[in-house]
C-alpha cells in the first residue's frame, strides 16, 4: 500500500495509489453487499403437503414375459385438492397408465437399467365442471420400498 502525505499552505493531503484505491471501492462495494444482503428478509417455501405423494410397499417381479409391480400410494388433501389413499399394481408391458383401486388414481411403473424403475402417477378430480390433474413421477431401485413422489405438474380442463 503505497500512501504520501504533505501539506500545501496548511491544507493535509494524502493521496493513494491506483492499487489501494481499487482494493478500497472493492471493499466498499463488498461491505454495502453484505449489508444489503442482511437487510433482505428471509422467505421459506411453504410446500404443500399436497404436493408430495407417499409410497409404501412398493414390489416388483419379473418373469421372461415382463414385469409386474404393487404399491399403496397416499395423497394429503389440501383445500383445493382431495386426498387419497389407494392400491396400485399391473405390468410393465402396457403402454398406458392402469386405474388403481380408487379410480381417481392411474399408475405406470417403466423399466429403466435394471434395477431402476421409473413410478409415474396421475391423480384427477372434478370441482363443479372442471376437471383438475395432477401428475407426478420418481425414478426408484427394486430394493426401495418406501419412497416420495413429488407432483410436477398440475392443469384443469373446464
Amino acid at each position: 500500500m503505497e500512501v504520501s502525505g504533505f501539506s500545501v499552505r496548511g491544507v493535509n493531503r494524502i493521496t493513494y495509489s491506483p492499487t489501494t484505491m481499487q482494493l478500497s471501492s472493492v471493499f466498499t462495494v463488498a461491505l454495502s453487499a453484505l449489508n444489503f444482503a442482511s437487510a433482505l428478509p428471509l422467505h421459506r417455501l411453504n410446500t404443500s403437503p399436497a404436493l408430495t405423494w407417499q409410497v409404501a410397499d412398493f414390489n416388483t417381479g419379473c418373469s421372461p414375459g415382463g414385469c409386474v409391480y404393487n404399491f399403496n400410494i397416499t395423497g394429503v388433501a389440501s383445500q383445493n385438492t382431495p386426498g387419497f389413499h389407494t392400491h396400485c399394481s399391473g405390468t410393465n408391458v402396457q403402454d398406458d397408465f392402469a386405474f388403481c383401486d380408487d379410480k381417481h388414481v392411474k399408475a405406470k411403473v417403466v423399466s429403466q437399467l435394471y434395477p431402476v424403475w421409473t413410478i409415474h402417477v396421475q391423480h384427477a378430480w372434478f370441482q363443479g365442471e372442471a376437471e383438475f390433474y395432477a401428475v407426478g413421477h420418481a425414478n426408484v431401485t427394486s430394493t426401495q420400498k418406501n419412497f416420495t413422489i413429488p407432483v410436477t405438474e398440475v392443469y384443469g380442463v373446464a
